[in-house]
């Protein structure tokens, strides 16, 4: 039946969400995933059936608790920077290339050595990252769900 008055629907601008966190420790700055039971993750090519749904804002640690006992708000757009993988050297020529998610840190635009294939984003500039490493810079709009 379709509407015959206004109906609210509680918008939220969707740009930050809070997800329930398994029973682990995330760290600010993390690519997270929802795991196949419906709980927020690092992310990791090694964990089988992931959604990636963006970066962690906060550091929450939740491994001596039960799945679901705190909450980790997560961003859904923009860009981040993230630490090149090992086995990966980023060129410019590398712009606009899809990268994947070796670690809840590390991208790479191979799927080379991955158990599983991640999808996170696109690469629209090479920096550092905080830390010192060799990154590049990923957009994740429209890889997140």
């Amino acid at each position: 039946m379709s509407l015959s008055k206004p109906y609210e629907t509680y918008e939220r601008p969707g740009l930050v969400v809070s997800y329930k966190l398994s029973n682990v420790k995330v760290y600010k700055g993390a690519n997270v995933g929802v795991n196949l039971s419906g709980y927020l993750v690092p992310m990791s090519h090694g964990t089988t059936g992931l959604r990636y749904v963006g970066v962690a804002n906060d550091t929450v640690d939740n491994s001596g608790g039960s799945a679901g006992d705190k909450t980790v708000n997560v961003t859904k757009t923009g860009s981040f920077v993230f630490k090149a993988s090992a086995a990966y050297t980023p060129v410019q020529a590398d712009l606009s290339k899809e990268v994947y998610g070796l670690t809840d840190w590390e991208v790479q635009t191979s799927t080379s050595g991955l158990t599983n294939q991640y999808k996170i984003g696109t690469i629209v500039n090479l920096e550092t990252t905080s830390t010192g490493q060799t990154g590049v810079r990923v957009r994740i709009d429209n890889y997140s769900v």
